[in-house]
């Protein structure tokens, strides 16, 4: 066979693979260890390996991208529960697959010259949060409920999404903001520190971190490919736990200069509570509805899709997986 037959021959055998290749619009909600899950998805190869292409954009503000999943933009999310949960309350067909941790990340953090030392401080101050009804949002009212302050006592400042807080701490307009683990970028560059007690773990809050989030529709619509993509998703949970190294590599491109040692402690702590088999935790996700202070704590039905999952587990998929 000549050269040129050969290399034919190796074209004809690769481009259905590329041409079949499902491409995937993945967007999240802000620039941490759990929500950027997708970029390590993506840039490890894993995705591809599965059959996909991807973008993965950022979206801040939990609620506009639930409501651009619901409107058939965007294929998976990685977004706060509270949003999602009030959408499938009003019947919109969003439903979870799989949560992270069963710990929600939402704290609040305060500029570094702040003399602010306790939650009970943030009596009569602006607080900044990304947008209403988003995780950090009812978080931040459970908290004042919770600690005997009234919400008319603070300023809760809606800043458009995480960018927005950051910018807001960063420039001194606000002196306290709540963020998730994304703050922490705050953190590592001396821009704002933790307000001390003042994180849901902190205040006993359980929660939900991360949950991955698409439509029935899009589940009977392409059922094999939702099972691929899951296999894809879990095999990503797995390269985070397993591959500290390259996991650091990838973040790195996505977390404004922070050090791959800052990152893989960063992620460190997320690894200590990573669940090999991410089913969503009912517990958890009554308790997002207590802080919503939603009568009754029921988690709507359909909500939860653990189909998925069930399926990959009674198929050995992810014994196979943890044990090579």
């Amino acid at each position: 066979m000549t050269a040129q037959l050969i290399i034919a021959a190796v074209l004809l055998l690769t481009l259905p693979r590329f041409s079949s290749a499902q491409k995937l619009l993945l967007a999240h909600v802000a620039i941490n260890p759990g929500q950027s899950m997708f970029h390590v998805a993506k840039d490890s190869g894993i995705l591809a390996k599965y059959g996909f292409s991807a973008d993965v954009v950022l979206i801040p503000g939990t609620p506009r991208t639930i409501q651009a999943l619901i409107a058939g933009d965007l294929d998976y999310v990685l977004a706060g529960a509270p949003a999602s949960l009030r959408a499938r309350a009003q019947g919109a067909d969003v439903t979870i697959l799989s949560t992270l941790s069963s710990y929600s990340s939402q704290r609040v953090f305060v500029r570094p010259d702040s003399k602010l030392t306790s939650f009970n401080d943030l009596k009569g101050k602006i607080i900044g949060v990304t947008q209403y009804g988003s995780g950090g949002d009812t978080f931040l009212r459970a908290a004042l409920r919770k600690s005997g302050i009234k919400e008319p006592e603070v300023t809760i400042l809606q800043m458009g999404g995480t960018p927005g807080v950051a910018q807001g701490l960063e420039s001194g307009r606000i002196e306290v903001g709540v963020l998730g683990d994304s703050g922490l970028l705050l953190v590592f560059r001396g821009r704002a520190k933790p307000l001390k007690g003042a994180s849901a773990r902190e205040m006993g809050f359980r929660g939900t971190d991360a949950p991955l989030t698409t439509t029935d529709r899009k589940i009977k619509s392409d059922r094999a490919g939702v099972v691929r993509f899951m296999q894809a998703y879990l095999e990503t949970i797995h390269y985070f736990q397993t591959n500290k190294a390259g996991t650091a590599r990838i973040l790195k491109k996505y977390m404004g200069g922070t050090s791959e040692e800052d990152i893989s402690l960063w992620c460190d702590d997320l690894r200590g509570i990573l669940k090999p088999v991410p089913y969503a935790d009912e517990e958890a996700l009554r308790a997002e509805l207590e802080m919503m202070n939603i009568p009754g704590n029921q988690i709507p039905a359909g909500y939860i899709n653990n189909s998925i999952l069930d399926e990959l587990k009674k198929s050995g998929f992810i014994d196979k997986l943890w044990k090579n």
